[in-house]
């Protein structure tokens, strides 16, 4: 049989993309390549810690390296696709090392967090494949699953963990609820033309949601405020899920890219230097620059499609209800193809939240879902964590930074921050067939990881505003 890597290497050879493939649609010796090259990355990563082939070295880069980290919202594309691809890479040269064999081409698959069935996932609704602690290796025996959990150099340094407490965990109970809205809201992106709407729609939206579902609360994580690794920046990427699911981000950006193929894209961009020293206008054609593609085919259909691969010769309120805040917004006209509500100056908070959006509803509450009618939109923020303190790295006083630093303002100086949250099908549902309304009122709720109502003022932001489009 062929497999993923012996498949990618012969199209390397023939001057042919290599592919990446749906997690679920891989073969069993597929998945054991994969297993078998996290691993081997681990591995690494204990020989020296420090070495860029290592899984440590990687996973630090994301909110732990003050020098490397991402802090720009406009990047936040291009910032993760040079990110995976770099990780792709050394995932490749781990399994390569570990099976001494030069002929691979592993591609990373891609998670996609907007299916279920109960054949291939947990009752949690994550993939078997990522969610048991062990799994039985060829020789029959009972072994670690890299796929499940890794060790978190952010737990072993920051927070002084030792033992079991080292490796990464994940409390996903509100995520399986959440998988048909993820659906919808990733439909509802691919239609948006504008690349900056659609990149701050993914972010703050769908890309936001795993992260904070995934990760979770618990009161027996050891990590500031019972979080798992998943739900803030500064520890998520150690978690082996987080490249699977930023794969899956990367591919529903290619997606746009097939729709949308002569959007402009803001030239501060392109010009854009981000991890790995890669500029932002070699990142935007993925197939030519990158020489990668997705495919949403086995990969036995692959192999068929390339034809001669295997011949290839040498790519608040009141009392009641006191964590629900009103907003009064005015008058609405209908006629809009999109509705945001603005969030001005919003603080990012360091614990991750949801705030969802309900229309003349103040008895919402964590039991009002998602298929409520009032149901407008949510916004998913991605809390930071408890920040490690290197000089200038997250917030520093600006009586500190030098009148003339020239490093740009880190994302959690919130003076130059504006959430959006897109409020555009809720709205029309409730204006309905009339021409306007008079008066408008949003109610805003503010819930944590456990799906738990928090106090309205857990999130600080200066005001908000509703603005309408007449187009997209």
């Amino acid at each position: 049989m062929t497999t993923v890597a012996k498949l990618n290497y012969r199209r390397k050879q023939a001057g042919l993309p290599l592919i990446r493939f749906n997690l679920l649609k891989l073969n069993p010796e597929d998945v054991q390549d994969l297993r078998d090259a996290y691993a081997a990355m681990y591995e690494i990563s204990e020989l020296a810690v420090g070495d860029k082939r290592g899984y440590s070295a990687l996973a630090r880069a994301h909110g732990y390296d003050q020098d490397l980290c991402h802090d720009l919202d406009w990047a936040f594309l291009t910032w993760h696709r040079s990110y995976v691809y770099s990780f792709e890479k050394a995932l490749n040269t781990a399994l390569k090392w570990k099976r001494e064999d030069p002929d691979l081409e592993l591609t990373l698959p891609y998670w996609d967090w907007t299916q279920f069935k109960t054949s291939t996932h947990a009752s949690n609704g994550l993939p078997k494949l990522l969610n048991e602690l062990t799994y039985t290796n060829a020789d029959g025996e009972e072994t670690d699953n890299p796929l499940a959990r890794a060790k978190s150099l952010y737990r072993v340094i920051s927070q002084g963990l030792s033992g079991d407490e080292e490796f990464t965990r994940r409390y996903p109970d509100q995520f399986r609820q959440n998988i048909p809205v993820l659906k919808n809201e990733v439909d509802r992106y691919l239609t948006n033309p504008s690349f900056v709407r659609f990149q701050a729609d993914l972010d703050r939206g769908a890309h936001g949601a795993i992260h904070v579902f995934v990760g979770g609360q618990n009161s027996s994580s050891p990590l500031p405020a019972n979080s798992g690794d998943m739900s803030r920046v500064i520890s998520a990427s150690y978690d082996p899920i987080f490249w699977l699911h930023h794969c899956m981000v990367d591919k529903i950006w290619a997606d746009w890219q097939t729709l949308h193929p002569h959007t402009n894209i803001p030239q501060i961009i392109l010009d854009h230097v981000v991890y790995d020293s890669r500029i932002g206008s070699d990142l935007i054609d993925h197939e030519e620059t990158l020489r990668y593609i997705y495919s949403e085919d086995s990969v036995e259909t692959a192999v068929a499609d390339t034809g001669t691969v295997d011949t290839i010769t040498p790519k608040p309120l009141s009392a009641g209800v006191h964590h629900v805040k009103e907003l009064s917004l005015g008058g609405v006209e209908a006629g809009f193809v999109r509705a945001q509500l603005d969030f001005l100056r919003l603080r990012p908070p360091k614990n991750s939240f949801e705030i969802r959006a309900y229309i003349d509803n103040p008895g919402c509450n964590e039991s009002t879902g998602y298929d409520d009618p009032s149901f407008a939109g949510r916004l998913m923020l991605f809390g930071h964590g408890q920040c490690h303190g290197a000089p200038g790295h997250c917030n520093p006083s600006l009586a500190t930074r030098d009148k003339y630093d020239l490093r740009s303002k880190h994302a959690l100086r919130y003076v130059h921050t504006r959430y959006s949250m897109d409020v555009t099908s809720g709205l029309r549902r409730y204006i309905g067939r009339k021409k306007s309304i008079a008066h408008l009122k949003i109610h805003l709720l503010i819930l944590d990881c456990e799906n738990q109502v928090v106090a309205s003022d857990s999130i600080q932001y200066d005001g908000c505003a509703l603005r309408t489009f007449a187009k997209g």
